[in-house]
């Protein structure tokens, strides 16, 4: 599943190829998403429209529309957004099209049908209901150690399931919450509450480390990830745990070890992030 990284990628790609360009018409080949298109509202809200700015909320990517409307779309597990020449015929899971003034569509592709493409009214974008449960931005100043220590005061579970929960950090998959504890020297295992002030600000500085050279890197292709301009990334050349059960640390050059922590595979050094 696309993470933080991924989407803020295909975000960055996309922005300058869609910014001032107008949505002339929209074709929905097949609405069957996670959530049943609704193909008479993005019709009403976003045809003739042009594209004002592209933003991101946790994997969520927000167009707004010159009328201040938002189209919103989640990758899901196997979406893909990018841009096609009109003539180069539809793939079979390309479920949407949205034509531009310039020839060009902009196509969102999901084998998997988990992704959502909805349009929310400018008035209804500070109440949308799939924002609201939303935590904080792990690359905003405001997440800091001091933020999160006093958010994890008396919570007994592990720190790798509060870094993936949507709720308290957005945005941090299972890749990710991987690398980060492992660059803070930490058990995955151990308690959020446990965790000292000292060892927070070892943390917040590692997810922000991670997070960062990820996107620069272009995100992670593990299966079939790629950005708006049809790239894969680079980071997986990068990690340091995830995906290297008995290869040896970089550290120390004992082996990684993996086991199943809250239904995900976690690998992290014995040695290195002691419990």
């Amino acid at each position: 599943m696309p993470e933080l990284p991924e989407v803020e990628t295909v975000r960055r790609t996309l922005l300058p190829r869609l910014v001032g360009r107008k949505i002339e018409r929209i074709l929905v080949r097949d609405r069957r998403l996670r959530f049943p298109v609704d193909v008479k509202r993005l019709q009403r809200h976003l045809r003739q429209q042009k594209i004002s700015t592209l933003k991101r909320r946790g994997k969520y990517l927000q167009f707004q529309v010159e009328s201040g409307d938002y189209l919103i779309i989640h990758l899901g597990m196997s979406g893909r957004l990018f841009l096609q020449q009109t003539r180069v015929p539809y793939g079979k899971h390309d479920h949407i099209a949205f034509m531009l003034d310039n020839g060009r569509q902009l196509r969102f592709r999901d084998p998997r049908r988990f992704g959502i493409v909805e349009v929310v009214a400018a008035n209804e974008i500070d109440s949308y209901k799939r924002f609201h449960h939303l935590g904080m931005e792990p690359l905003s100043r405001r997440c800091d150690a001091n933020y999160l220590y006093t958010l994890s005061r008396g919570l007994k579970k592990p720190i790798k399931n509060f870094l993936m929960d949507a709720a308290k950090i957005v945005g941090i998959g299972n890749i990710y919450a991987n690398e980060a504890l492992f660059a803070a020297a930490i058990h995955p295992q151990k308690p959020a509450g446990k965790l000292s002030r000292q060892s927070w600000q070892r943390l917040t500085t590692a997810i922000k480390k991670v997070l960062r050279r990820a996107i620069q890197k272009g995100g992670t292709t593990i299966n079939d990830f790629h950005d708006g301009n049809g790239n894969s990334g680079y980071f997986q050349l990068s990690l340091s745990v995830y995906g290297r059960e008995g290869e040896p640390c970089s550290r120390c050059a004992r082996p990684i070890r993996v086991q199943r922590l809250g239904g995900r595979s976690t690998f992290y050094c014995s040695h290195c992030q002691r419990r």
